[in-house]
């Protein structure tokens, strides 16, 4: 039985994870030192930790419209203490389009439905111009310095549990207003359920978020 295709889908765009054969091909295809060992470090993550080679493989960047390959993605290694790192690029004819932004904004988005992902950072040079406003465009923001130059974070959004559980009280309130011949009565009472579970869970969720910060925080300054 053939293993289903890892694909994430954009506007414009298919994003396809690359087998050990195509990322084998990249090595071969790139005239740069620098590139061939950063491919040979992600097959040797994918064969060392197949388990996880969604976070060490290129995802392929390829148009919907005619399957034309224009660049790649990928993350550096599963998470570690809740973030992930992702790095990318583009065939230089393709640049301008907006076609990483549009990439990169679908991958964390992806990355950010992994429970163990909360933050999603990238390191890039200074000059790198380019690179800063697409990650500015994606909602990275500016975090310091990492191992090798400036880094950037996108932080993933709180759940708004508070909405969620007035919608869930509604419901509630209206099935027992049914009941009790009294909507009104009901619905109080569902709201009133809903948004003391919402509230809570918010606040837990709040305080979560805020220990994890203060570990980044500590993690940085070591």
């Amino acid at each position: 039985m053939k293993k289903k295709e890892m694909c994430v889908k954009t506007k414009r765009m298919m994003i396809r994870l690359m087998s050990d054969e195509e990322i084998e091909n990249l090595i071969e295809a790139s005239s740069l030192d620098e590139l061939r060992t950063a491919y040979r470090e992600m097959l040797s993550g994918c064969k060392r930790d197949p388990e996880n080679r969604v976070w060490y493989a290129p995802w392929k960047m390829t148009l919907k419209k005619d399957d034309t390959y224009i660049g790649n993605l990928s993350f550096k290694g599963p998470a570690k203490d809740t973030v992930v790192e992702i790095g990318y690029g583009i065939l230089p004819d393709q640049e301008g389009k907006g076609y990483t932004t549009e990439a990169v904004q679908a991958m964390t988005q992806w990355a950010f439905g992994n429970a163990d992902v909360v933050f999603v950072e990238a390191e890039i040079e200074p000059e790198n111009r380019a690179s800063r406003r697409i990650l500015e465009k994606c909602g990275f923001v500016s975090n310091g310095e990492g191992q090798e130059d400036p880094r950037f974070v996108l932080e993933k959004p709180l759940t708004n549990w508070m909405a969620i559980y007035m919608l869930f009280g509604i419901s509630i309130g209206t099935a027992l207003g049914t009941s009790f011949d009294s909507i009104g009565i009901g619905l109080s009472l569902g709201l009133c359920f809903g948004m003391s579970i919402g509230a809570a869970l918010d606040s837990s969720a709040k305080k979560e978020r805020k220990k994890l910060l203060e570990q980044r925080g500590d993690r940085k300054q070591k």
